[in-house]
């Protein structure tokens, strides 16, 4: 007997049958735009194929220039792109399954200097402003739009979706909040609607009869000015007439201020909206958003709200959803959690697509799991996240694994989590982790608390901690007073809380006690009703966009959230994510307060300076979330006594809990020690050292290696000319960090990856970043821009900041923010053929990084100031004359090897001389000769009697090479 008879129902669409009742969302997974990207859908496409998954949709592609996301972004105009399409579709054919491909046209939502929409409106999520289309450009893109579906069709898909949703160009042309044109393509609903029914018209006469065509149409708007629902009837019926085969429904601008998938949404929340169609047109109707098991999508199908139900980010979090669920076994799915964390947020800042859940996806080409050589008894101590996902990859790798806790249950941080309103969805990842820990045989050993000297004495070969973390006291007057809790005390001890609570820490933490504290009774996220009142969503559909009244319950408590950082608040949380908890609380009163100086505690309550302002809050409680720091009181014991430690999630680092960082650790060491050789050399080695190197190597935009002492530090985009995005901004400063914390590292050689060194700061970056600084107060928006600036300009200094030398081979092109950062480099090499430029000038910006600082001081003010203000490019040859560069190679292999060999020479001497050579020089030049000279003396009066001086007097008498270790 089938389970779910209605999900497995196989559907007619007259041409071709599709065998159930399911589609695989469209995602824009950050592989269309890599250089093996198309290599690495492929696999990810066909292990969901496979597994049964009824119909693909692809990530968006754009007809045309356009509309482009952004610079670069993926598009399909010429039958040289559609050759890139095949490896893709010929995979998931060979896998049994079928797969279509979505057509979209980012309108005024693109990120690049050439936006177009149906009217010059800027979108409110947009720093830029769109150019309105002419009638002629219109009747060209219709063209670009059928081109692209028929380039589709030849690169082997079964069909096409048309993107008319989410606030994209053909949403733009239906609604008039954003269509103002007065020819016939604006004015009445019915000139609104014939772009997109001309697209579905023409595209159907191109295609023929047997091609999928599915048309994403916006249900409902969710913002002021959008349609009622007469008027997508009416669309909808228009679309069917023109020749689409399935409707598929889109809940939401993205501009709209009502969360759609997000965790906090209950489950199958919008069914109600594709069941408005049930009907009204004779094609099948696809249901969409927060459906994420097997039984929600059976009952949707079951009770007629929908004919086919979508799903997308549940086949991230597991590829083998379909598989699992014909089996009968829906309790060993990886249930998608809505996070967000690493799909949504990972697309926005240009990173590839994962899953907080299942790190695999999208990576499957870079992550597997295979057996491991022999079968090594492994100890996890810890079951959190981290604990639970290296254990269950361990054990399917071959190891013989025990998992130990001290609680009763497992799941560490994830049972605090569960209980916040909002997040209930966590509980399915522990219902996940403990079927897989019963399937892989793992030793599971609850109530258990070990010593190292347990560890030792049970002859564990390696040990994993995943201790996670004990939370920070603050050290803040009257911190022990009894009013005094931790954030412990109230999610996990259930203490009793007061009606007045000030909370300090405005991380996830905070924001996450503040929630837990606000809401009595059903939470929102189980309760649609609840929610739609409180999100302001008109059920009956009377309105425009579907919007109304928000209508709250009153709030149990008052709460102030409170953070030392003048940032706007809740700033580090997701970026697709982060504006619906900061929205949650500001419905329910809550005062959150950034900038803010603890003074003291006390009867009186907890006193603060806010600005010049000094206040007191009249509060019953103080809950304390100011961070954590490591647990790893068991690692000084293992080491002592031989036995390889790794660190992971928390117990590795603790600066603010993070489940994506924890169980992408735990799976990557399984795989690691699988893959790593077994012998007794390697088995001896230090553990300590080889954790925070393979940390270290670890990063998206970035390679990092070390070899003879000699570190290498890649830029790491070459299908994005090393442009410096975000990530890697802070993946340049945690590398340079690991270079001057790491014994054997001795000198880093910094150089770029692909055809140039960097094409400079990443523009997309710059653009996306208006999210991220806006504030309600002009004050806070220029602060948090400083504060932007600040943290770019200390990545650079980082450079100066680590003791080794660090060396820049520099190839091709070095523009913009590349002249910021090999100005911080200790000597500078190139090849003959390389450029250099300071573009930002050409951009209307002032180089804000470090430029207009350290280059004057290497070539001279003059030459220095022409450069800048001219932008003009120079050559290699010019940059060795004004002594920018130390010394210029003819080709690219002779710059790699001068430059190592050079490293290797400066890794010879003697390590601790070397940081003091750094360290003179560089204060020599922020100071005096004076101050320069005392400097001196002061270091070599503590360092003239260090070892590797003995060493070398030793060596002066004797005909040996020194052996430096200091």
């Amino acid at each position: 007997m089938v389970t779910y008879p209605h999900l497995f129902e196989p559907l007619d669409l007259g041409f071709i049958t599709l065998p159930n009742r399911v589609i695989m969302g469209s995602m824009h997974v950050g592989l269309e735009e890599a250089k093996d990207g198309f290599a690495r859908m492929a696999v990810f496409y066909a292990e969901r194929a496979r597994a049964g998954v009824g119909l693909i949709v692809s990530g968006g592609i754009a007809p045309n220039d356009r509309g482009r996301p952004m610079p670069g972004g993926a598009r399909l105009t010429s039958e040289a792109e559609a050759e890139k399409h095949k490896p893709v579709t010929q995979a998931v054919h060979q896998a049994g399954g079928k797969i279509a491909m979505q057509i979209l046209h980012f309108g005024r939502y693109a990120y690049h200097q050439d936006l177009v929409a149906p009217s010059s409106l800027q979108a409110p999520i947009n720093p830029m402003k769109p150019r309105a289309l002419s009638t002629e450009e219109v009747h060209q893109t219709i063209d670009d739009f059928v081109r692209c579906a028929a380039l589709a069709q030849g690169a082997g898909y079964d069909g096409v979706e048309i993107m008319g949703s989410e606030g994209y160009l053909l949403n733009e042309f239906i609604a008039a909040r954003t269509n103002q044109r007065d020819d016939e393509w604006g004015g009445s609903y019915a000139n609104r609607i014939r772009f997109p029914v001309e697209i579905v018209r023409r595209t159907r006469e191109k295609v023929g009869t047997n091609f999928i065509i599915i048309y994403r149409l916006s249900m409902l708007d969710l913002v002021e000015g959008g349609s009622t629902l007469d008027e997508v009837i009416t669309l909808a019926q228009a679309i069917e007439a023109a020749g689409a085969t399935i409707i598929n429904t889109g809940i939401g601008w993205h501009e709209a201020r009502i969360p759609t998938i997000a965790t906090k949404v209950p489950r199958a929340a919008w069914a109600w909206v594709t069941q408005q169609l049930k009907g009204k047109v004779g094609i099948p109707l696809v249901a969409t958003n927060r459906i994420n098991t097997p039984e929600v999508a059976e009952q949707l199908l079951a009770d007629g709200l929908c004919d086919m139900v979508s799903m997308a980010r549940p086949f991230l979090a597991d590829p083998l959803f379909m598989q699992k669920a014909a089996a009968g076994q829906a309790d060993q799915i990886n249930t998608c959690i809505g996070c967000n964390q690493a799909c949504l947020d990972h697309t926005f800042a240009g990173k590839v697509t994962s899953c907080l859940v299942n790190p695999r996806a999208c990576h499957e080409t870079l992550i597997n799991i295979t057996p491991t050589a022999t079968r090594e008894r492994l100890a996890v101590v810890g079951a959190g996240p981290a604990g639970l996902s290296f254990a269950t990859a361990a054990a399917q790798c071959g190891f013989d694994v025990t998992l130990f806790d001290a609680a009763a249950e497992l799941g560490g941080q994830f049972n605090i989590a569960k209980q916040v309103p909002g997040k209930e969805e966590f509980f399915e990842t522990l219902r996940y982790f403990d079927k897989q820990i019963e399937l892989a045989g793992v030793k599971l050993q609850l109530n258990t608390r070990v010593s190292a000297l347990d560890l030792v004495a049970a002859g564990f070969q390696q040990v994993v901690l995943a201790t996670g973390v004990t939370p920070r006291t603050p050290p803040i007057e009257g911190i022990s007073h009894p009013k005094v809790l931790g954030y412990l005390d109230v999610l996990r001890d259930k203490k009793p809380v007061g009606q007045r609570v000030a909370l300090i820490g405005a991380g996830g933490i905070g924001f996450d006690t503040a929630e837990y504290l606000l809401h009595s009774g059903t939470s929102p996220s189980l309760d649609a009703a609840k929610f739609f009142a409180e999100w302001g969503v008109d059920r009956s559909y009377s309105t425009r966009g579907g919007l109304a009244p928000v209508h709250l319950e009153s709030p149990v408590r008052k709460l102030y959230l409170l953070q030392r950082k003048a940032s706007k608040v809740g700033d580090g949380l997701g970026k697709t994510t982060g504006w619906i908890h900061r929205a949650s609380l500001k419905n329910r009163q809550v005062e959150m307060l950034a900038g803010v100086s603890y003074r003291r505690i006390d009867d009186a309550g907890l006193h603060i300076t806010v600005g010049e302002q000094d206040i007191t809050l009249p509060v019953d409680n103080v809950i304390i979330c100011a961070g954590q720091e490591p647990q790893r009181e068991l690692q000084a014991g293992l080491l002592a006594a031989g036995v390889p430690v790794h660190l992971i999630g928390g117990a590795d680092k603790a600066e603010e809990l993070d489940a994506k960082r924890a169980i992408k650790q735990g799976l990557e060491l399984a795989v690691a020690l699988a893959a790593a050789p077994k012998s007794p050399a390697a088995a001896a080695a230090p553990a300590a050292d080889k954790t925070q190197q393979d940390n270290a190597t670890r990063f998206d935009t970035l390679t990092v290696s070390l070899s003879g002492h000699v570190a290498t530090v890649r830029l790491n985009r070459p299908d994005k000319a090393n442009a410096m995005n975000l990530t890697m901004w802070h993946e340049i400063r945690q590398a340079f960090k690991w270079v001057d914390a790491n014994a054997e590292a001795r000198v880093a050689i910094l150089e770029g990856e692909g055809k140039l060194f960097t094409s400079g700061i990443d523009l997309q970056m710059m653009m996306g970043m208006g999210d991220q600084i806006q504030n309600d107060c002009e004050a806070r928006t220029r602060e948090n821009l400083r504060q932007v600036i600040l943290d770019l300009q200390d990545t650079l200094s980082s450079l100066e900041r680590c003791r080794k030398p660090v060396l820049a081979a520099i190839h091709g092109a070095c523009i913009g923010g590349g002249i910021d950062l090999i100005c911080c480099a200790d000597m500078r090499y190139c090849t003959a053929d390389a450029t250099f430029s300071i573009k930002e000038i050409d951009l209307g910006m002032t180089a804000d990084v470090g430029t207009l600082q350290r280059l004057p001081r290497l070539i001279g003010e003059g030459m220095a100031r022409e450069l800048a203000y001219t932008a003009r490019k120079f050559g290699a040859d010019e940059a060795l004359q004004m002594r920018l560069v130390n010394r210029v190679y003819a080709t690219r292999e002779a710059l790699q090897a001068g430059v190592r060999e050079m490293a290797l020479g400066i890794a010879a001497k003697s390590p601790l001389a070397v940081r003091g050579v750094k360290e003179m020089i560089t204060y020599a030049r922020d100071h005096t000769v004076a101050d320069g000279l005392n400097y001196v003396a002061t270091w070599n009066a503590a360092m003239l009697l260090s070892n590797d001086l003995q060493e070398a007097m030793m060596v002066s008498m004797g005909k040996r090479a020194p052996e430096f270790k200091d």
